[in-house]
């Protein structure tokens, strides 16, 4: 991007996740402390939304300035059932799951851009922090062992995290490859005594020219994250850490001076430290739009 040139984009990620785990007294609830309530499935299936806006000024042909900014969506519906699996319905409120739609702002992004060559290849650097304006929770393992309702899901983090990433790209007449990395530190647990765990992300991908101005892309990318922390310690029932490898691809168009995008990724690995349940998603269903304003 040139300098005096602002880049602005919208692009929203979907997806939906299943989770399957067994519950047994007392950690179905108080309702243990009345009677001998049999072991649980808790079905939950949740439908996952992000719309991220993003603004990128250009200082100079070089060096530029970033903010994003996420709207957040989780819908959740669960279902109560025997072991066996046959459908059950409480007679009392469940302390930790029920139907529910919540929607809120995720932590904004501030990153300054650095772009260079280094023989054919295009680079650019980025660093910047997360602003914690994103809503946050109590922590739900102390109210679930204290027998209270309680919320799991968070959109931020409740601290100011480092963000660092570093993009390579080499064009040629009708295609292009690209390499990727990212990292999002987290340093700190915020003030209810959450720390989430770093970030990683690394990425390949390649895009060829195929009918006019429409572009197709292919390419595979692994994120990891690191367990979360409440209090200083790594609860067995929370987020332990995972890793995914999901592959896929995209098309490209422009359509005056706003260019449209599709991705769709698919998982192929997958592994969730010490989950006692099953965790499932088909894929993340991306769609963006983005226009460059000035010289």
């Amino acid at each position: 991007m040139k300098s005096g040139q602002t880049a602005v984009s919208l692009a929203l990620l979907a997806t939906s996740v299943r989770v399957v785990h067994e519950s047994y007294c007392p950690d179905i609830g108080p309702i243990c402390s009345e009677r001998d309530e049999p072991p649980q499935l808790h079905d939950q299936r949740f439908s996952l939304g992000e719309l991220r806006a993003r603004v990128e000024y250009g200082l100079t042909d070089s060096v530029g300035l970033e903010l994003q900014l996420p709207l957040r969506l989780s819908s959740t519906t669960v279902q109560f059932r025997r072991l066996d699996g046959t459908p059950v319905t409480l007679d009392y409120v469940n302390i930790h799951h029920r139907d529910e739609t919540l929607f809120g702002l995720g932590d904004a992004w501030l990153r300054a851009r650095y772009a260079f060559g280094l023989g054919g290849v295009g680079l650019v650097a980025r660093a910047g922090l997360t602003v914690p304006v994103g809503g946050t929770v109590e922590n739900p393992f102390a109210l679930g062992e204290a027998g209270q309702e309680h919320q799991h899901v968070q959109f931020g983090t409740g601290t100011v995290q480092p963000l660092l990433a570093l993009e390579a790209e080499r064009r040629w007449e009708r295609w292009s490859a690209r390499a990727w990395g990212q990292a999002q530190l987290s340093l700190a647990e915020n003030r209810f005594g959450y720390r989430s765990g770093s970030r990683f992300a690394v990425g390949v991908s390649g895009e060829v020219k195929v009918l006019g101005a429409l572009r197709v892309s292919a390419g595979a990318n692994l994120a990891n994250e690191q367990p979360e922390r409440w209090d200083g310690r790594v609860q067995q029932d929370g987020n332990l850490g995972r890793t995914d490898v999901l592959v896929g691809g995209g098309l490209a168009y422009p359509v005056g001076k706003v260019e449209l995008g599709l991705t769709v990724r698919v998982p192929v690995y997958q592994h969730i430290i010490g989950h006692h349940g099953q965790l499932t998603y088909p894929g993340l269903l991306g769609l963006t739009a983005e226009t460059v304003f000035g010289k």
